[in-house]
């Protein structure tokens, strides 16, 4: 599978993307590169160790990478999560943590099949 192709199937806008970012070929390899990145893996460790400010910072890396990347689920439940951390509003953080882990792993299931 293409790199635009895999925008397909995640309703991403890939066109939109290599116009912000001005360069196909860097899009294309943030993409790929993009699960081999520890953010996420980063934040799990932090949420399960209940280290809320750590937290914070990592899902707010990854709502801004999912911006840049135009993973637009990503970057909606990353946003709703970095708020409730940025307001230490823990009410319903398992459902939004949840929420961020469904679209990260839908991102990533894709993404094993970009070439």
């Amino acid at each position: 599978m293409t790199v635009e192709e895999f925008y397909k199937k995640i309703n991403a806008d890939y066109q939109d993307v290599i116009r912000r970012l001005a360069n196909k070929q860097i899009v294309d390899r943030i993409v790929v590169k993009f699960k081999e990145d520890k953010t996420f893996n980063n934040l799990q460790e932090a949420i399960k160790q209940k280290d809320y400010k750590e937290a914070f910072r990592f899902v707010h890396t990854l709502k801004g990478t999912s911006a840049n990347l135009g993973f637009s689920k990503l970057y909606k439940s990353t946003n709703i999560l970095t708020e409730s951390l940025r307001n230490d509003i823990y009410d319903h953080l398992e459902e939004e943590y949840q929420n961020v882990i469904k679209d990260y792993q839908e991102i990533i299931t894709f993404l094993k099949d970009v070439k």
